[in-house]
């Protein structure tokens, strides 16, 4: 399976004043929203859809449960969601303050199976035209 890549002009984000060079970036297809993947599911399964829906949303619920919670969701060999805080630096402990979190995120750490999927991608570069460089007629 080969993954879909154009070659696009862009500034390094680090230091703007460089001058552009060119990169890889994936073509991205549409989304797969939650009813399409539990109908996927569901046809490639004895599952009917709605034990599929149930299962995903449910799925969901526990996962934000127990991030709430401090644990880490370990889903077999696809991955790991967690979450982080980030937060200003202080002199002490004593003086760190809630309002010294400026948020939290959820991550994802991939598991075996998905990182064995990118070590064995295959890539195909497409011929699509940047926009900027098109002439109108």
């Amino acid at each position: 399976m080969s993954v879909t890549y154009k070659v696009t002009e862009r500034v390094d984000p680090r230091d703007l004043t460089l001058p552009k060079k060119f990169y890889a970036r994936i073509i991205n297809g549409d989304d797969v929203n939650f009813e399409e993947l539990a109908s996927i599911i569901s046809k490639v399964s004895n599952l009917n859809y709605g034990s599929v829906v149930g299962t995903l949303a449910t799925l969901i619920e526990v996962i934000e449960m127990q991030l709430v919670h401090g644990r880490q969701v370990r889903l077999s060999n696809l991955g790991t969601f967690f979450m982080t805080l980030n937060s200003d630096g202080v002199e002490s402990q004593e003086d760190f303050r809630v309002s010294n979190i400026k948020n939290a995120r959820i991550r994802f750490r991939p598991g075996p199976r998905l990182k064995r999927l990118m070590r064995n991608l295959d890539f195909e570069r497409t011929a699509v035209l940047d926009a900027s460089t098109t002439t109108a007629a």
